[in-house]
């Protein structure tokens, strides 16, 4: 962290320029950071941390460029290249099992884009501490899906192959009866291997599932 005197130095990222310059606005009140370099897409970000030493990452979870739209592949890189570097997150998505993926990656900060105005400016007094911060919206979401099944984020390899092959299925946009008549199996026994898979992977609705699985890849 720089010396008390001196600004943090913060690279921003997201993909909508307006939501971009709301950020610096955000970030730049009270001049204790400074925004010093702005990428738009994942390869632009890696070569603006590559190019400029800094404090801080704020960064988009989502920022979609052709066939790369994983959010944990491009932060699972960043932390290989800047094992050491605080980020924090912002987001618009509401998904516990990804929640969960993100902090294990050692975030320091997750917050949602509807209360960023509010939450950012504490957010990064935090971590400048050294101290995480994490939306209250977060902590709820992660509170009522431990309530809902595991507590536990599993990968998608963890699932047995049948709840696997269901929820690859169900992403297609194929129904639960489709499914069983598709698999050979019992609507019930379909939809309890689906409900099953939600569960391990901490996700408490279809809409939940179906951005699970578009950041994955299966969509």
């Amino acid at each position: 962290m720089p010396a008390d005197n001196k600004p943090m130095r913060v690279i921003l990222a997201d993909d909508h320029p307006i939501f971009l310059i709301g950020l610096k606005v955000v970030i730049e009140q009270g001049h204790r950071a400074q925004v010093i370099a702005e990428a738009r897409a994942p390869d632009e970000l890696l070569e603006k941390l590559r190019e400029h030493p800094c404090d801080l990452l704020i960064t988009d979870f989502m920022m979609p460029v052709e066939d790369q739209n994983d959010g944990l592949r491009l932060l699972e890189r960043i932390r290989r290249e800047h094992p050491t570097l605080p980020i924090i997150v912002v987001t618009m998505l509401n998904n516990a099992g990804l929640f969960r993926s993100m902090l294990a990656l050692d975030i320091q900060g997750l917050l949602s884009k509807a209360s960023m105005a509010n939450e950012l400016p504490a957010a990064i007094d935090s971590v400048s501490r050294g101290k995480p911060s994490i939306a209250d919206s977060v902590q709820q979401s992660l509170r009522e899906a431990a309530d809902y099944g595991s507590d536990t984020l599993v990968a998608l390899q963890d699932l047995s192959p049948r709840e696997l092959e269901v929820i690859r299925l169900f992403a297609t946009g194929i129904s639960v009866g489709a499914i069983a008549a598709q698999l050979n199996r019992s609507k019930q026994t379909v939809s309890a291997q689906k409900v099953s898979a939600m569960r391990k992977l901490g996700l408490a609705n279809d809409a939940a599932l179906f951005i699970y699985l578009q950041e994955h890849g299966l969509v």
